[in-house]
């Protein structure tokens, strides 16, 4: 899996990922199938709420993953993490057009 992680107090709380499941990629939260190579995650917070968006092949309009309700502000972190490849096969993944931005 590919993706951000949300992490408050220490613990994993969220995540937006590119995930391989039973075979299948899909796209975490929601399950949905993800048949193209690249995606783009976007995670829009607003106070205590959140809005995950993906965008598969960069292009159309961005779906919407999940939203919801963080906890009350804490030791929160963001991360983009990459794990879990096979272990008989190399695996690579690339982050790129890596931006934090305020929204208006």
């Amino acid at each position: 899996q590919a993706g951000i992680t949300w992490y408050h107090d220490g613990q994993p709380v969220f995540k937006l990922v590119k995930e391989l499941v039973d075979g299948q990629l899909m796209m975490i939260p929601g399950r949905q199938p993800m048949t193209h190579e690249t995606v783009q995650l976007r995670l829009e917070v607003r106070g205590r709420s959140y809005v995950a968006r993906y965008r598969p092949g960069a292009r159309g309009p961005w779906l919407e993953s999940a939203r919801g309700e963080l906890s009350p502000p804490g030791r929160d972190e963001i991360s983009l993490q990459g794990y879990h490849g096979p272990a008989d096969a190399e695996h690579w993944v690339r982050f790129d057009d890596f931006r934090i931005v305020r929204l208006k």
